[in-house]
């Protein structure tokens, strides 16, 4: 049997020993023992030195050529290794290499791992040798001897085992000088695998040298396998049974080797027979073999192992495990010769390795280096740290001052556009208030230059208001009343929707639009829609996404091009006032600083005042919690006839932030009107006596302790929809401000004026209505005219109020709503009419602009401004069903006729509905039309039955009571509307 490829390889050379590349003349044995297949390396791959070995075997054949034989052990060289050092052109630094070790142990001995067994020989002996080992049958020695004379032969051996069985020949002519050097540099490095068929023919020769094989040599595996071999039958063709011959080699190769190769300085040595037979057999799974030498290569490197023999098969086996992480001991399971490696890899892992010994040369140098290396770490740490600081503050320096530098040009390009639109803008008023008798007033008959009105009903509230608000896009929409500015000639005008329109009502309008006497109404108003109106959210004002509707924008323009335009707004905001530099148009209603200032509950109680007009008793301008409740204590105690006190937000729309508190939960309060009464009587009747600085603190001692405890639990909210709790009003209510009032005793009616005050200053009463609410002093809709106070009364009233207004700069469209109440007389009489102011709105409301409709509707819009209407009528703006959305449109206005539902036009009474929507929107409004203000109201109180019992369930409707409708007469004041 064979024996591993590392039984001949011994301990590492000591550093004491000669190098492996010299001799040592000196050694114990005249012999060298070389690794014979070390001589024969690829040219590719760098010559390996041989392994010296301490004890040596004495040489099996020993023949001595007289002119070729070098003395073992001498350093002589070879006649022509002067010259062939040089090399020939071509030749590379491999083979240059190569020849100078030739020189040297050309007659040094060969060993051979598997037969174990070594030759000392000239090069004709050793040419012998390998004739006589052979296998072939027939031929002589000295046919051989000739042969080898006339061609230069090449045997194809392996770096582990020498394999005399098969050899390939070369049968180029060598030249007669030529030495053994040459001879040996002609070993092939091609692969058998690689070798084309047809050129194996021509360059193998079939050597018979049985007849004349003298020389014996040890059986060894090589040997033995080529026994095994079937000699070839082929007489007529001896190179055909030599390829047989070899190929059944390769396969007793593939099948009998131990795989065994080398790892030579962490590189694996591939062009050997034994490994190209390891990776033919392990060709199905060669890809995770190459992953375990990969990590067998980085390990000799780590460890500068400069020679390891391998064990293919537990590489195999390693490699089928196919783990993800292959440990190291694993790998030292794969080195056979590991006995020889694992000294080197245990004092390369120790520190001496590094340091070397204490007092050394290498350690004092370690040392230093090692100090020196330290020295740099520092400084240079220093130096990058002191660096990165430099460039950090250097940043952040840059950065701030592009920051200053930016916000400063922002803040100057801000600056400069808001001058350029504050310009714009004065120049706008300017031209709208010097040109308006002569271009844009609509009311003067002899001015027929066309003029267009933009009207944009948008809703520029705060946002939490439009957030609370329900149906908010149907909000901004409730005014389609508008439409009716078209009644003079040269009007036209532009309609902005936040919503389109369907054709159902288009049509329906332009059918009421013809009953006032316009032949043709669709050529004199335009609806537009922002494009833009799915972009952005649903509570955002109509004014805003018309600014942010480039189309809209540009066709407004282009029917306003050559035309005196301005625009009527619907709730002021900022929104308007940018819209109307977009449009270059101005905008029919007040600085925004002063329309802002008038709409708040405290605004209005400022103007009120200053005009002489009575206001509810209260308090205004509260801003923190305690001060409400020192506040509310106060008015509870001086006024203990009022029972119940309202508290309004400032910034409010529809009463919507509304909240009220009734004094009967207070049980101090019954004690202290008895205690009132009672003081009465002491002082015979002095009221003043209740109002002494002394009673008043000790009432609002015992009120202070009951409200604390009362005020969150018996506070009630009136718009549910924004505010879920009285908590939460009250939280709101001291972030924005409010007032505090006394809701007066014996409310009778809300009358409510409508005016316009014109860019000129000029004050013009537009109408006079009577607002109707509901429980929550929600405004729901309006009736004319006005029952619940004198007419007159009511309009010194709005003038003495109007010429504040002005004085401030208010111009365009507003209203200003009051509360009259009757003071109990004596001995059950009447007692005398009140009216207090209560708010301003200073938009076009939607109470004006429905007295401007009804007016238009039953044909009296001609007759101008200063004739009133002499029709009686109530409405409702807008009342939520979802019932109606599963009516179709023609089916609900047949029923409608089916039921005497409708307005006849030559007696000029009826209902009327409004349409802002599709019904499938639910939304509806009513118009009842009348010869008073009673009959009105029995026809809006019969429209709703009329919804009630064919729309939806009569338990999805709230109920909504008309009292004291008989009360309505032909004298003011006689009535109450609820």
């Amino acid at each position: 049997g064979s024996t591993s490829a590392s039984s001949n390889v011994k301990q590492p050379i000591k550093p004491s020993q000669p190098p492996p590349g010299k001799l040592n003349p000196k050694a114990k044995h005249a012999g060298v023992k070389v690794d014979a297949s070390l001589l024969f390396a690829a040219e590719d791959v760098h010559t390996l030195p041989p392994v010296v070995t301490s004890a040596m075997p004495p040489p099996i054949v020993s023949t001595h050529l007289a002119k070729t034989t070098t003395a073992v052990g001498d350093h002589q060289q070879h006649p022509n290794a002067t010259k062939r050092r040089r090399g020939k052109k071509g030749q590379t630094k491999a083979s240059m290499a190569r020849l100078e070790f030739l020189n040297k142990k050309v007659n040094a001995d060969m060993i051979r791992d598997r037969g174990n067994f070594g030759l000392t020989m000239t090069e004709n002996e050793y040419m012998v040798h390998l004739a006589s080992t052979s296998g072939s049958t027939g031929g002589a020695i000295s046919q051989t001897q000739g042969f080898y004379r006339s061609k230069k032969v090449t045997p194809y051996t392996s770096n582990t085992s020498f394999n005399p069985s098969t050899l390939r020949y070369d049968t180029q002519t060598l030249n007669e000088g030529a030495k053994a050097p040459t001879f040996l540099n002609t070993v092939y490095n091609t692969r058998r695998a690689d070798l084309d068929r047809e050129k194996q023919q021509q360059t193998v020769t079939m050597v018979n040298l049985d007849e004349t094989a003298s020389l014996d040599t040890p059986e060894t595996q090589s040997t033995r396998i080529s026994k095994k071999i079937p000699e070839s039958n082929s007489t007529t063709n001896p190179l055909q049974g030599e390829i047989e011959q070899i190929r059944g080699y390769l396969d007793m190769l593939d099948q009998y080797s131990l795989h065994n190769f080398l790892i030579w300085k962490g590189a694996c040595v591939t062009n050997t027979p034994e490994f190209s037979s390891f990776k033919r057999k392990y060709d199905s799974y060669w890809g995770s073999i190459l992953s375990v030498l990969d990590s067998l290569e980085k390990l000799m490197k780590s460890f500068e192992i400069p020679l390891a023999v391998i064990d293919g098969a537990k590489v195999a086996d390693l490699a089928a495990c196919d783990a993800p992480i292959i440990e190291q001991e694993d790998l030292f399971e794969c080195i056979s010769n590991l006995d020889q490696v694992l000294p080197i890899i245990e004092s390369k892992s120790s520190s001496d390795l590094i340091f070397g010994k204490k007092g050394s040369a290498k350690y004092v140098r370690s040392s230093v280096i090692k100090i020196q290396t330290w020295i740099r770490k520092e400084l240079t740490m220093r130096w990058y740290i002191r660096e990165i600081l430099r460039r950090r503050a250097a940043t952040y320096i840059q950065t701030e001052w592009r920051r200053v530098s930016s916000e400063w040009r922002v803040r100057e390009m801000l600056r400069v556009r808001e001058g350029t639109r504050r310009i714009q803008w004065d120049k706008l008023c300017e031209m709208f208030r010097s040109y308006w008798k002569t271009k844009f007033d609509p009311d003067i008959a002899d001015n027929p230059r066309p003029k267009v009105i933009v009207h944009v009903p948008s809703l520029s509230l705060e946002e939490y208001l439009r957030l609370g608000l329900p149906r908010f896009p149907i909000s901004q929409n409730l005014q389609l009343q508008r439409l009716v500015d078209i009644n003079n000639e040269d009007v036209e005008v532009v309609y902005v929707s936040p919503f389109p329109l369907d054709d159902e009502i288009v049509d329906y309008y332009k059918k009421i639009l013809q009953i006032g006497g316009i032949d043709s109404p669709s050529s004199k108003f335009t609806v537009v829609v922002p494009e833009n109106k799915d972009i952005f959210p649903s509570h955002f004002p109509l004014s805003s996404i018309l600014m942010y509707s480039p189309h809209a924008v540009h066709r407004i323009k282009q029917i306003c091009r050559g035309k005196s335009a301005y625009i009527v707004g619907g709730v002021q905001g900022w929104q308007e006032k940018r819209l109307g530099l977009e449009l270059n148009l101005p905008v029919f209603q007040p600085d925004l600083q002063v329309g802002n200032l008038y709409s708040t509950r405290g605004g209005a109680k400022r103007a009120f005042i200053s005009a002489d007009v009575s206001v509810p008793v209260g308090a205004h301008d509260i801003y923190d919690e305690e001060d409400f409740v020192i506040a509310l204590t106060k008015l509870i105690a001086s006024n203990l006839d009022v029972s119940r006190w309202m508290f309004r937000i400032d910034a409010d729309y529809n009463n919507v932030g509304c909240a009220y508190f009734d004094v009967e939960h207070l049980k101090c309060v019954a004690d202290l009107r008895k205690e009132r009464e009672q003081l009465y009587l002491i002082h015979k009747g002095d009221v003043s006596v209740w109002h002494h600085p002394d009673v008043q603190l000790l009432a609002r001692a015992k009120i202070l302790k009951d409200l604390r405890s009362m005020l969150h639990l018996k506070g009630v909210c009136c718009g549910k929809e924004m505010f879920y709790s009285f908590k939460q009003f009250l939280a709101h209510f001291m972030r924005v401000g409010g007032v505090i009032e006394a809701e007066p005793v014996g409310v009778i009616g809300r009358p409510s004026i409508n005016m316009m005050i014109t860019p000129l200053g000029e004050v013009r009463i537009e109408s006079c209505v009577d607002l109707l609410v509901d429980d929550e002093s929600t405004v729901i809709g309006s009736s004319f005219p006005v029952k619940s106070v004198p007419l007159k009364a009511l309009e010194g009233a709005g003038l003495a109020v109007s010429k504040e207004l002005v004085e401030k700069g208010m111009i365009g469209y507003y209203s200003i709503n009051f509360v009259a109440y009757r003071i109990k007389g004596e001995d059950g009489q009447k007692g005398s009419l009140r009216m207090v102011g209560m708010a301003i709105e200073p938009q076009l409301t939607t109470a004006a602009i429905t007295y401007k409709f009804v007016k238009y509707v039953c044909g009296e819009a001609s007759l101008g401004r200063g004739v009133k209407l002499s029709r009686s009528y109530a409405v409702i703006d807008a009342m939520f069903n979802p019932s109606l959305g599963s009516v179709q449109y023609g089916s609900f206005f047949k029923l409608c006729r089916m039921q005497a539902v409708s307005f006849d036009l030559e007696s000029l009474s009826g209902l009327m509905f409004l349409l802002f929507d599709t019904l499938s929107a639910g939304v509806l409004g009513m118009i009842a039309v009348g010869g008073t203000v009673a009959e009105s109201l029995e026809r809006l109180s019969g429209g709703f039955s009329f919804v009630k019992q064919n729309v939806g369930t009569p338990a999805a409707y709230n109920e909504v009571n008309l009292k004291d409708l008989d009360g309505y007469g032909d004298d003011a004041g006689e009535g109450m509307v609820s």
